[in-house]
């Protein structure tokens, strides 16, 4: 047993010697590997407390046994291992020229991961059969690219249902939203909707939109922005007089980390009618995910349509709740 005893206190004496190590600024020392720099968090696996995140400016030395890929705020990026320069700054061991050292101001970015379109597919279905015959289905996908000047984000969700083989339900929604950065927090924004429904009399709503956002939060465990721009929209209805119109288009999106491997994700668009105060509508589409494993995931959501001022003998609103599989990418 006593073997067994100095094994272990060897095992992780070895452990801890090729750890990272980073020291705060009030003294506290966190041991594990870095994840990576992101927003002004960093992020260390520490092994027996999972991934801890911290305040880069809350940071005084790091040292590291393996290279880190360092982005600086000129854009410039230095891979080498990491220690403690002379005051206060960062040592980068680069292994070819001399070791560099630069404030801790002048970093922007570890292990940062190369620019690719991130997204998911979701599918939700239903059918019965016996004394009633119905398909209810809904399909949805979103992708975006992020870099650090722009972004671009796709998302299409299509819907269709059907009793006794009479349709009961066919909606077909698609956006794309381009958004270049002005600054680290203001963005100007371009972006394209349609919207189909056979039961709301609309063939093809089209909105175009353009005008400025605000980053309010944006970190590994939430997101938070907003935006407001002029928009065009043009109604095309089945049987109803088509019109057009001049108005707005203000957007905001959420994104929260819960606690159990949960995530929250909150996306609204209202569209004010600058010719008509009561002619408004407006998106809200919620979802929480949670992940099963090798990128599946499990996913409940509700999408709100509501039109202010439909065709007559419809309705105001569609809430839609579903709950689903699907792969994240």
């Amino acid at each position: 047993m006593r073997i067994l005893t100095i094994l272990a206190v060897l095992v992780g004496s070895a452990a801890a010697a090729h750890a990272d190590e980073v020291t705060l600024k009030n003294g506290d020392r966190l041991t594990g590997k870095i994840v990576d720099l992101v927003g002004g968090k960093l992020r260390i696996d520490t092994g027996h407390s999972g991934v801890v995140s911290v305040d880069w400016t809350q940071v005084a030395s790091i040292k590291t046994d393996a290279k880190i890929k360092v982005k600086l705020v000129s854009g410039e990026v230095v891979e080498g291992t990491l220690g403690a320069g002379q005051e206060g700054r960062l040592r980068i061991e680069s292994g070819g020229a001399g070791p560099l050292e630069i404030p801790p101001d002048r970093v922007k970015a570890f292990n940062e991961p190369p620019v690719a379109w991130h997204g998911s597919i979701d599918v939700a279905a239903r059918t019965t059969d016996g004394n009633t015959h119905t398909t209810t289905m809904l399909v949805a996908a979103d992708a975006l690219r992020a870099t650090e000047s722009d972004r671009l984000y796709f998302k299409a969700v299509f819907r269709y249902g059907e009793t006794q083989n009479v349709i009961t339900e066919r909606n077909a929604f698609g956006q794309v939203k381009y958004d270049y950065l002005l600054s680290e927090k203001i963005y100007a924004f371009v972006s394209g909707e349609v919207l189909s429904d056979k039961f709301k009399d609309l063939s093809l709503r089209t909105v175009l939109a353009a005008g400025v956002g605000y980053i309010f939060l944006k970190s590994p465990e939430m997101d938070f922005w907003g935006d407001a721009g002029l928009a065009f929209v043009d109604n095309d209805f089945r049987e109803a007089s088509d019109e057009s119109h001049t108005g707005g288009r203000i957007s905001a999106h959420a994104r929260r980390v819960l606690p159990f491997g949960f995530e929250a994700v909150d996306d609204v668009v209202y569209l004010p009618n600058f010719e008509d105060s009561g002619d408004w509508q407006l998106r809200n589409d919620f979802a929480v995910t949670t992940g099963l494993g090798q990128g599946w995931t499990l996913k409940a959501g509700m999408i709100t349509e509501y039109d202010n001022d439909p065709p007559t003998d419809r309705r105001k609103y569609d809430d839609i709740y579903y709950v689903g599989l699907g792969y994240r990418f």
